[in-house]
């Protein structure tokens, strides 16, 4: 969800506007009408409590971090629901508090879909109140037993005239399980806010599994140099 710098609001064209929030609202019906024809018996799982830790920190002097996020989310069977969370950017003037949910609509042995909608609420002196609204989709392949793929690929839709437009790739990674525990890969993000060109941030990544939880480390290309990223998550079934 890394995709925010200073507001610098665009215009957009009241019918595209119109557009995308229709295509919102029926990506989220479709995906709720429809997830109990497509959920497989297995998602009659215990509840499973997920907590997200994430930061990051730049290569060059003077060395700041570029970001925290935090997000705790919970999947109930086949529903991811509730999920929430908050993200800065290293400073005290601009943070963004999202909160959202949705089905697990694909499972099968090669492919994992599920698609959630959440709500943005920016905060911050530099944040000028902005909302959105992110359909949120996750992929993940399994095209062989060691090699693997996530893709997350979104849009910021804005809510109020303070929000823009946005466009990200938040990730479309390959991996490669070198054993058990650890696993390799490498992958692209891309952003493009309202009036700014393209940021192409691809990266290299190494993820240990260990049973306190996954510990995930990017190597990655920003605009004007690099960032080291870690990336935690712990998933906690309730039995």
């Amino acid at each position: 969800m890394i995709h925010k710098g200073l507001q610098s609001p665009e215009p957009a064209k009241k019918k595209m506007r119109s557009a995308i929030y229709l295509l919102a609202f029926l990506m989220g019906g479709l995906a709720f009408s429809n997830a109990e024809e497509t959920a497989p018996q297995q998602f009659s799982s215990p509840v499973q409590d997920i907590v997200i830790l994430r930061t990051g920190e730049q290569f060059q002097a003077p060395h700041v971090i570029t970001y925290h996020l935090v997000e705790i989310a919970q999947q109930r069977g086949k529903w991811l629901v509730p999920d929430f969370g908050a993200i800065d950017y290293g400073k005290g003037n601009f943070r963004e508090l999202f909160i959202g949910g949705g089905p697990i609509y694909h499972y099968g042995k090669m492919v994992t879909y599920n698609q959630e909608l959440f709500f943005a609420q920016d905060t911050g002196s530099e944040a000028h109140g902005a909302r959105y609204i992110w359909p949120w989709p996750v992929f993940n392949f399994q095209f062989t037993p060691r090699l693997s793929s996530e893709v997350v690929a979104y849009l910021c839709i804005p809510l109020n005239r303070a929000a823009y437009m946005q466009y990200d790739l938040d990730r479309a990674k390959l991996e490669y399980a070198v054993s058990r525990r650890l696993i390799a890969g490498g992958g692209l993000s891309l952003a493009k806010n309202a009036g700014h060109p393209w940021e192409n941030k691809s990266f290299i990544t190494t993820t240990v599994s260990t049973r306190h939880g996954t510990f995930e480390f990017w190597l990655q290309k920003t605009p004007g140099g690099g960032q080291i990223q870690m990336r935690y998550q712990l998933v906690h079934t309730r039995h």
